[in-house]
């Protein structure tokens, strides 16, 4: 009793729509749109991400990831970039890690083997020294390097994988549900069961007091 059922299952209200904070932040962070409606909404779904959306989906990534596949996607960004955002850098993060962690040169292997190992060692480290301290991200290197790594083959690859556990979280959500409810069905048979078979009418008034009796 008190239960709504909605989204093919019984499940709390929230869970099924944009009240949810949790499904509200996966939204977000899958740069993905709730609730289409109109014609075109389908081609605003599959916008490119904003810069902020990019940095998010970048942070969720090194934090997550296997190191490997998040050195070969930092090269892979850091190959995206400018000469002249390779050398800003190479000396913006020379300046945020240890001097034996200092690449030698702004190749992009060089600069993916340093950033792996200072996010791995000291988490934030890039976003920090590429000008994440609050600031507006349009236009800086740390858009454009975050942009350039969710755009790598790898950091797709990934991502896909993370989407699709996500909707196969939801699928599990709803059978957990369907079990509580048979759950719950079963334990109000249960009851009535007992109603019958042992106070009223098994052992008490009808059974062996009243009417055996008389």
């Amino acid at each position: 009793m008190g239960r709504t059922a909605s989204c093919g299952g019984w499940r709390a209200p929230s869970a099924c729509t944009g009240d949810n904070p949790l499904m509200g932040f996966l939204d977000r962070l899958f740069g993905r749109r709730t609730e289409p409606s109109q014609p075109g909404d389908r081609e605003a779904a599959a916008a490119p991400l904003t810069d902020e959306q990019a940095l998010e989906r970048y942070r969720y990534l090194v934090r997550t990831a296997p190191p490997d596949a998040i050195e070969q996607a930092h090269a892979d960004a850091f190959a995206a970039l400018t000469p002249e955002q390779r050398r800003q850098a190479l000396e913006d993060m020379s300046a945020a890690v240890p001097e034996q962690e200092r690449a030698a040169d702004d190749d992009p292997r060089s600069l993916a083997r340093m950033a792996t190992r200072a996010e791995l060692n000291r988490p934030g480290t890039v976003e920090r020294a590429f000008g994440g301290a609050g600031g507006m991200l349009g236009g800086t290197l740390l858009a454009s390097f975050a942009g350039a790594f969710v755009g790598t083959a790898i950091a797709q690859s990934l991502w896909d994988n993370v989407s699709g556990e996500d909707a196969g979280g939801g699928e599990s959500d709803e059978g957990s549900d369907a079990d509580a409810g048979a759950d719950d069905a079963g334990a109000d048979s249960g009851d009535a069961g007992g109603d019958f078979g042992g106070g009223d009418f098994g052992g008490g008034d009808f059974g062996g007091g009243d009417v055996g009796g008389f």
